[in-house]
């Protein structure tokens, strides 16, 4: 009687180990399964959050599609239509309906996505208790709308193939920046950045995921003023201001607001420089709306009207007929300080890898 209520015993604590185990590994299979399904779910795409809704135009949407490809596709390639049914569910909190607009190329079928609700459900919420950087939390905080430049067409396995899909993204997403763009996310990284009018490069350059490739809360590490390569870059901006005059006089649309300029605004012993989407030039004066939130000027903030005089400019920026950038001298030498930093955090963490 003893052996067999042994045995008993030790069959009960061997039922319930493996029964223990078998709960274990069903759990850890539903949940390997749940992260392949969201791998294959996650769209390659790029995400404008807003801090308004914009308006769905057709005509618009087609225009910015056809400055962003004109140098890689010939123009009576690109065909850009509205999908009939905006009420499907995409990425994106709520049921608002969403304009969706199919821009067909060769390398794949891409949506431009607009619309008028949060991207994230409850965004004040989230920004509180996930981001730490002020300045990205208040952007994501802000975003009252989004847009997205989706791939539709079925995402390539091949590496080179998803890297094309990228820079179409990239690029089409670049025409559709403006003042109201607050922050930039990867679904696929699941990453986010501010945004600043130095990231519409950065899409343009074919590697626009390169945008998240510094750490997102990090603060961005400016070069010196009295750097030489920044010190000329600022010169040539003023030696080649009439050329930006000239262009903002001839532009096509009054509203066209992709004409900006970084100045200096000083408040006391601070100074900052920032980014002002042009609204007219008058004599030694230029006026326009502010586009950033200063990190420690009291008497600014984004969205507010401003004048300066030429003097205070640093950098400009606009689009010419075939939507290349013109300018943004400054740029230019941030980009570069930036790409050797990440070659030398990479060489870095490569030496402590070895």
């Amino acid at each position: 009687v003893a052996l067999l209520i042994i045995a008993l015993l030790w069959f009960s604590l061997t039922l319930i180990d493996w029964l223990l185990h078998w709960h274990r590994r069903e759990r850890e299979q539903a949940a390997a399964l749940k992260k392949v399904i969201d791998e294959i779910q996650t769209p390659l795409s790029l995400v404008f959050l807003l801090e308004e809704p914009r308006n769905a135009d057709q005509a618009l949407v087609a225009k910015c599609v056809s400055d962003a490809l004109v140098d890689s596709v010939p123009v009576e390639e690109i065909v850009v239509t509205k999908a009939t049914d905006s009420s499907a569910e995409f990425n994106g909190a709520g049921s608002a309906p969403i304009s969706q607009f199919l821009v067909r190329l060769s390398n794949g079928v891409y949506g431009i996505l607009i619309s008028s609700r949060p991207y994230i459900s409850e965004p004040g919420a989230f920004a509180r208790g996930a981001i730490r950087d002020k300045r990205l939390r208040t952007a994501v905080e802000g975003h009252q709308a989004w847009l997205s430049v989706d791939l539709v067409s079925a995402a390539p396995e091949e590496p080179d193939a998803r890297i094309r899909a990228y820079a179409t993204i990239g690029k089409l997403l670049s025409s559709m920046a403006g003042p109201d763009c607050l922050a930039i996310y990867a679904p696929e990284l699941r990453r986010c950045n501010e945004f600043d009018p130095a990231l519409i490069e950065r899409l343009r350059s074919g590697f626009p995921l390169s945008i998240f490739d510094e750490p997102t809360f990090e603060p961005v590490i400016e070069i010196e003023e009295d750097n030489p390569r920044m010190v000329r870059a600022v010169e040539e901006a003023l030696e080649r201001w009439p050329e930006f005059a000239a262009a903002f006089h001839k532009r096509s649309d009054p509203e066209d607001d992709r004409f900006i300029v970084k100045a200096e605004f000083v408040e006391g012993e601070h100074s900052e420089f920032m980014w002002v989407a042009v609204t007219g030039l008058e004599g030694g004066a230029i006026k326009g709306t502010l586009m950033n939130d200063p990190h420690e000027l009291q008497s600014v903030h984004r969205g507010k009207t401003v004048s300066f005089e030429i003097s205070r400019l640093n950098d400009w920026l606009y689009p010419n007929e075939h939507g290349d950038a013109v300018g943004g001298f400054t740029l230019k030498v941030l980009s570069e300080d930036a790409e050797q930093r990440r070659r030398r955090n990479r060489s870095n963490r490569d030496e402590e890898g070895d």
